[in-house]
């Protein structure tokens, strides 16, 4: 296709995505235009099935303008095949779990309620609280499966930390621009038949529930994966765990909600926050309880 090919379906798909007019100029900025982190995602991956390219390494965000988007679109390769999972991720995953369980569930008085609601073979997108670091192998430890996780960017701050948190099943995700690579990691994940587990808060929140971004329900709408709401409570404590037991830690898995492959990106979008809504309530009550 042309440039000015792309660049008129950049346009139209704009509008289609985000329910406008196509009534913007080029100068519009991305999020004035109604594309947020989740419809630009749509549009990335519309665009990349229907022109044959990658976008996977595009570096925007809300702030940048329709016009850097399609010289973006304009400039982009053909696509040979979506990203797949990162090399050996999770391979050291099982062996930390045997490692790290005993002392953990020790220390902590690891309480585990529902492990029998994650289902036992199939994609899974586990949902849950971020209260602490301490979070991802406290939920290794309770989960039932293996889990690849999606892990904030600055995590990955060294060769070591990067190779250490791929093997124990993390891959990352640039949370300052719209990542469509750390998408298109976790939809394989699910194709593979995996465990995803992703924190909708998007940070860290000791003490208090963040409202929930609505990407891992977009995820399972996309896929039809079923979500298991996760509540950990205790881990924003561990700074006072002076003796064994001192700070309880409790992991519950609810019981998943399923949910339907939806094949309309704006449809999907208003599916992925209605969803985001009901497990943000269950993972509140598990809370309270």
């Amino acid at each position: 296709m042309s440039g000015d090919g792309r660049r008129e379906r950049v346009l139209a798909t704009i509008a289609e995505i985000t329910g406008g007019d196509g009534s913007f100029g080029s100068d519009a900025r991305l999020g004035d235009v109604g594309l947020d982190s989740l419809a630009f995602i749509e549009l990335a991956l519309t665009l990349e099935r229907e022109l044959g390219i990658d976008l996977s390494s595009v570096r925007l965000d809300e702030r940048d303008r329709v016009a850097d988007l399609v010289r973006s679109v304009e400039a982009a390769g053909s696509r040979a095949r979506p990203p797949g999972l990162p090399p050996g991720i999770g391979r050291l995953q099982r062996l930390a779990d045997l490692v790290g369980d005993p002392p953990l569930r020790w220390w902590f008085a690891l309480r585990v309620v529902g492990a029998e609601h994650v289902p036992a073979r199939g994609p899974v997108v586990v949902a849950m609280n971020h209260e602490s670091a301490l979070d991802i192998p406290i939920v290794v430890i309770a989960s039932p499966r293996p889990i690849t996780f999606m892990a904030k960017r600055e995590l990955f701050k060294s060769p070591f930390a990067s190779w250490s948190l791929r093997e124990l099943g993390a891959f990352r995700v640039d949370r300052s621009r719209f990542d469509v690579e750390a998408v298109e990691v976790a939809l394989a994940a699910l194709e593979r038949g995996h465990v995803l587990g992703m924190y909708p808060e998007g940070t860290r929140s000791p003490g208090r529930l963040l409202p929930f971004q609505p990407g891992a329900a977009w995820i399972a709408a996309r896929t039809g994966a079923p979500i298991v709401p996760c509540s950990v409570s205790g881990t924003e404590r561990v700074d006072r765990a002076r003796r064994p037991g001192a700070v309880p830690v409790r992991v519950e898995f609810h019981p998943p909600i399923e949910v339907e492959q939806v094949e309309e990106p704006a449809r999907r979008l208003e599916v992925a926050a209605e969803l985001t809504d009901a497990v943000r309530a269950t993972v509140a009550g598990g809370l309270r309880g």
